[in-house]
């Protein structure tokens, strides 16, 4: 009995730890800016989306629509701005060529 129960948890740890392993290495820096470039194009389409929707609730034409999508370029451009800048001084701190 305490055989079985020892594979038993034998198997439980060994999935768990295909589980746990990550999909991508997280220092790859190719997944790194990547995301950087997803994470601008989703925050300017969700501003751009919430202006489409404003101006329909309003009948204002385009008004919210253009508002907001530069204000979700601008924050979304700050936001990748500030993250590549800490992404390139951390590959200096790593690689000090």
């Amino acid at each position: 009995m305490d055989e079985k129960q020892n594979n038993v948890e034998k198997d439980r740890s060994s999935f768990k730890n295909i589980l746990s392993k990550p999909l991508f290495k997280t220092d790859s820096k190719t997944i790194q800016y990547s995301g950087l470039g997803i994470s601008l194009v989703v925050t300017i389409l969700v501003f751009f989306f919430i202006g489409k929707w404003l101006d329909g609730k309003f009948d204002t034409g385009v008004l919210f629509t253009l508002l907001l999508t530069f204000i979700g370029f601008g924050g979304g451009f700050y936001s990748f701005y500030l993250s590549v800048k800490k992404l390139t001084e951390k590959d200096k701190i790593g690689n000090p060529k």
